[in-house]
C-alpha cells in the first residue's frame, strides 16, 4: 500500500470539474483537485464507468461531458429528479442514473467496469467495506480502478475527537472514521493501492481556510512539505484519496 502526499500539477481537467464539490468546503479544493485527477487518469475513451451513491449526479455528468465516448452510471438509492439532474442526462447522452445498492452490483457482468469510484462515500458504507470491495472487484476488468475521493481517516485523536462531536450534534447515524487497517484488507482484492492524505494541519485550521482562499494555499503548502520530510505525519492526516486498481 502506497501511502502519500500528492502535489500539483493536477489534470487540466479537474479544474472544469469543480462544480461537483460545491456541497463541500472551499479548503479542500486541493484533494478533489488530486482526487479528479485520478479519476481522469483512467482509460476512459470508451467502455463504462460507474458511480456509487452518486446523489445528485453532478460528479456523473461531469465525467460524462468529459468522456463523451463512454457509457458513465450514476447509482444511488434513488435517481435524482432535480432540474439539474434532468438537464444533464438531455445534454449528455452517454449518461444514465439508476436506482440500486452499492453492495449489489448484480446488474453489471464480470470483469464489465472500466472504473468505479465514490465520492465522500465509502465512509457511510465501512460496516461492510470488504464486500463492497469484492463486490466492486467482481465487477471491474482487469486494469480497472476503484476510486474513494474525500474520506475522513480517524488516526489523529485530535481530528476524530471534532468530528465525534459534529456528528452527534448533526445526528448522523452513518458517519465512520476509516482506517489504514481496513484499507489493507480491501487492498486484497486488487493489484496496487494508492492511499493520498491530507489535512494534516489543514482540518484544525479549516475555520480561516474555508474564509480565505490565501490561507488555505498556503496551509497546503505547508502540510505538502512536511509530510514529505516527516513521511510518518502522513498517518495523521485528516482526509484521503483511495485509488485500488484490479
Amino acid at each position: 500500500m502506497n501511502i502519500y502526499h500528492p502535489s500539483p500539477p493536477y489534470d487540466t481537467r479537474a479544474e472544469s470539474m469543480l462544480e461537483a464539490m460545491e456541497h463541500y468546503p472551499a479548503s479542500d479544493k486541493d484533494i478533489f483537485l488530486a482526487g479528479y485527477s485520478q479519476l481522469c487518469a483512467s482509460d476512459l475513451s470508451y467502455g463504462h464507468a460507474l458511480e456509487i451513491c452518486g446523489g445528485y449526479g453532478d460528479l456523473a455528468a461531469q465525467m460524462a461531458r468529459i468522456f463523451p465516448k463512454c457509457k458513465v452510471s450514476g447509482l444511488d438509492r434513488y435517481v435524482p429528479d432535480s432540474h439539474q439532474a434532468k438537464k444533464a442526462l438531455s445534454t449528455y447522452q452517454n449518461l444514465e442514473y439508476i436506482a440500486g445498492d452499492a453492495f449489489d452490483l448484480s446488474r453489471f457482468e464480470d470483469n464489465s467496469l472500466d472504473l468505479i469510484w465514490g465520492q465522500a462515500a465509502l465512509h457511510h458504507l465501512s460496516h461492510d467495506y470488504e464486500g463492497l470491495a469484492k463486490e466492486a472487484a467482481r465487477a471491474l476488468k482487469p486494469g480497472g480502478r476503484l476510486i474513494f475521493l474525500f474520506e475522513p481517516v480517524g488516526h489523529n485523536l485530535f481530528v476524530a475527537a471534532i468530528r465525534a462531536v459534529r456528528m452527534a450534534r448533526a445526528e448522523l447515524g452513518d458517519e465512520s472514521n476509516l482506517y489504514f487497517s481496513q484499507f489493507e484488507r480491501m487492498s486484497k482484492y486488487f493489484s496496487t493501492t494508492h492511499v493520498q492524505i491530507f489535512n494534516f494541519i489543514g482540518y484544525p485550521a479549516k475555520a480561516l481556510s474555508d474564509r480565505f482562499q490565501v490561507i488555505s494555499k498556503m496551509v497546503h503548502s505547508i502540510d505538502r512539505r512536511l509530510m514529505r520530510f516527516f513521511p510518518s505525519l502522513q498517518r495523521y492526516g485528516a482526509n484521503c484519496n483511495l485509488i485500488f486498481q484490479k
